[in-house]
């Protein structure tokens, strides 16, 4: 492979021969990333770094120096030292500004800015920081020209869409994220068709998100073949363990169970224990899922100490939720509990409502499951209140959830494979309770339509949840600052998309109170987003 043949930024000039050896070491560098060997790289990056560790750099220099760092941040994010990642790119950021002082964007380091940036906004989507995140693609796609004009810039427009899209993914902006991922492909297949693979595996995510476990597997074949052919050892070996979680998702333990194992070797060979850890807890979940409860507990702690000790919360969350089914499993309710409630500060944090949602459920599920370790009818009863405390708003807010989107197929795959089941789980739970008027008004309340007028909705604020007490649990709480912006909360207007208004609130028995109302509050409140409009209108 010549220098020529790796894809990257090559710049507007050559830096001329005080930097040619600075060229080769970076270069052959990039090529042993590019084949896994990333111990080797990272030494030479640094031995590239050093030759610019000289008093009289010139703008060439911290241009190179910009560049060499920024390749060590992608490192460093990748043997899971993010402190170390984001001290590198803030450095990097530093050196581009002096090369620009001192000569402009001759070198062509805007782009190498540019890059930085969606580097770093990759970095914080893993620790969870979305609004960091965001603020820097924001100041990216403040340099960057979506043109045509040379392969920087079209490189870059690349990166930003393509990373634009995982955040989008992150912050539940599932069409949003599909017409970012749609772009990028578009601009892979144009101009770069060996980067191709990375906006598959952005369709794939989004296709499980709508539990369509099959186009998501070809998704991610084609994205493995694409990595493959392009001698991406990495990429390929994500796409393998992508493929394994939905094989994993369809019940095919054996087919889950050799690629996750392949996908673990080949990071670890590759020297990426974070990747590792988050393969790891996925082939946890499918011990789990399949019965394997020995094979579970001993894949889960190692990967839960890997992502708290790189500040991984988007994984973190998810096995200490696996924690969480894997005590209640073991009738461990109280330990069950405290890891769920870890867990759901984790999505508190970054504002992942719907992720939040499914939490509950699962802690609902925990309460139902504790009834069947106890023989007093009233402890039993109370359980069973406490299961739908935490089950019936979980299913309000996951069915409203599809009034976010625009009308069409993604909408309706949400209804029928998320919503509905969550809120069968509410009704049955409602039923056991022998609470007639709650079940008439829930029949009612699933069978309203919606508006076609769309408008505007203010954002509830979040509160936290305490742990389960007995005897039955109440609707009162303290109210928490919500940590992530109103980008996050649905408030912003920067990814405006046409959608249904909220249908009304249903007075169903002019006679009396509602029994639903006071749960669409308490749903509104402790996820703070509306879930009905204010308007009321009978049921018939």
């Amino acid at each position: 492979m010549t220098d020529d043949d790796l894809i990257g930024l090559h710049g507007k000039e050559t830096t001329g021969p005080r930097w040619a050896p600075f060229k080769r070491l970076n270069n052959a560098a990039a090529r042993l990333v590019h084949e896994g060997r990333t111990m080797e790289a990272a030494a030479m990056f640094e031995q590239a770094y050093r030759l610019t560790l000289v008093d009289d750099l010139d703008g060439a220099g911290y241009d190179a120096r910009a560049r060499v760092l920024g390749n060590l941040a992608t490192l460093a994010e990748n043997r899971g030292d993010t402190a170390a990642s984001l001290r590198l790119a803030g450095e990097a950021l530093d050196a581009c500004a002096s090369a620009e002082r001192d000569a402009g964007d001759r070198f062509g380091t805007v782009a190498v800015r540019t890059s930085v940036l969606i580097q770093r906004s990759q970095t914080h989507q893993l620790l969870g920081r979305y609004d960091h995140a965001l603020a820097d693609l924001e100041a990216a796609l403040a340099l960057t020209a979506d043109t045509d004009d040379n392969d920087d810039d079209r490189l870059v427009a690349f990166n930003l869409h393509n990373t634009r899209s995982v955040l989008l993914l992150h912050l539940e902006h599932l069409e949003a994220a599909e017409a970012a991922a749609l772009h990028a492909l578009d601009l892979a297949t144009a101009h770069y068709p060996a980067l191709a693979g990375h906006p598959y595996s952005n369709l794939a995510r989004i296709a499980q998100a709508h539990n369509d476990h099959d186009t998501a597997m070809a998704y991610l074949q084609l994205a493995e073949q694409i990595h493959t052919a392009a001698g991406d050892a990495a990429q390929a070996a994500l796409a393998v363990a992508n493929q394994g979680r939905v094989a994993g998702r369809q019940g095919d333990r054996d087919a889950a169970v050799a690629l996750l194992a392949r996908a673990e070797r080949a990071f670890l060979d590759g020297e990426q224990p974070l990747r590792a850890a988050e393969i790891r807890y996925s082939r946890a979940h499918v011990a789990f899922d399949s019965g394997a409860m020995a094979e579970a507990r001993a894949l889960l702690p190692e990967a839960i100490a890997t992502l708290r000790e790189a500040g991984h919360v988007v994984v973190l969350a998810e096995a200490l939720g696996l924690q969480g089914d894997m005590l209640a499993a073991d009738a461990d309710f109280a330990g069950a509990e405290e890891a769920f409630q870890e867990a759901r500060a984790l999505y508190e944090a970054t504002g992942a409502r719907y992720h939040l949602a499914r939490l509950d459920m699962r802690r609902a599920f925990a309460a139902a499951a504790a009834r069947d370790h106890t023989d007093d009818p009233d402890e039993r009863q109370q359980l069973l209140q406490v299961a739908l405390y935490f089950s019936l708003p979980s299913a309000l807010a996951t069915d409203a959830i599809r009034h976010q989107y625009t009308p069409g197929r993604a909408r309706e795959l949400w209804a029928a494979t998320v919503a509905i089941p969550a809120m069968a789980h509410a009704l049955h739970l409602a039923m056991e309770l022998r609470d007639g008027a709650l079940i008439s008004e829930l029949l009612e309340h699933m069978s309203s339509t919606v508006s076609l007028h769309a408008e505007g909705h203010g954002v509830a604020a979040v509160a936290a949840i305490d742990p389960i007490e007995l005897p039955a649990p109440n609707f009162e709480a303290d109210e928490l600052a919500f940590a992530a912006s109103a980008f996050v909360t649905g408030a912003s207007e920067d990814f405006p998309a046409p959608r249904f208004a909220l249908p009304p609130r249903l007075r169903v028995n002019p006679n009396r109170e509602s029994v639903l109302e006071p749960w669409i509050i308490e749903t509104e409140r402790r996820y703070g987003f509306p879930i009905r409009s204010d308007q009321v209108v009978d049921a018939w």
